[in-house]
């Protein structure tokens, strides 16, 4: 559970900066950028969107709640802040980003995991 929200912490992070670059002007330092209202919705899109990695088996069902758990929290911080960046779009693409991660993480750790067992099963039947 603890690799998951990390995970959903660093892509946060990074999504959250990548997004940032969009809406500021070009002489930014990367320090403002880390500390940005954007990339602190996205780090707490990340933590929420970890949580329900580790809960959920399902990949599409990953990626469509954290979809709404995006736009749900970019809503949130508008609300409080008023930072007014379209915030239902930026937290539906924030959330599909995040959950497209998480996905992609899970069919891979699940396909590698799947190639070590069937390795293991043939090395084991070649040597009997």
């Amino acid at each position: 559970m603890i690799k998951k929200v990390v995970l959903g912490i660093f892509f946060g992070i990074l999504i959250g900066m990548f997004i940032t670059t969009i809406f500021v002007s070009k002489d930014t330092s990367i320090s403002k950028l880390f500390l940005s209202k954007i990339t602190a919705t996205s780090i707490i899109t990340g933590i929420i969107c970890g949580f329900y990695a580790h809960l959920s088996k399902s990949k599409l069902q990953v990626f469509l709640i954290s979809i709404l758990i995006g736009a749900i929290t970019f809503y949130l911080k508008y609300l409080i802040t008023g930072h007014d960046y379209d915030p239902l779009t930026m937290g539906a693409f924030v959330g599909a980003m995040l959950g497209g991660a998480f996905a992609v993480i899970r069919k891979l750790t699940q396909s590698l995991r799947i190639y070590r067992r069937f390795q293991r099963l043939k090395k084991r039947s070649f040597n009997s």
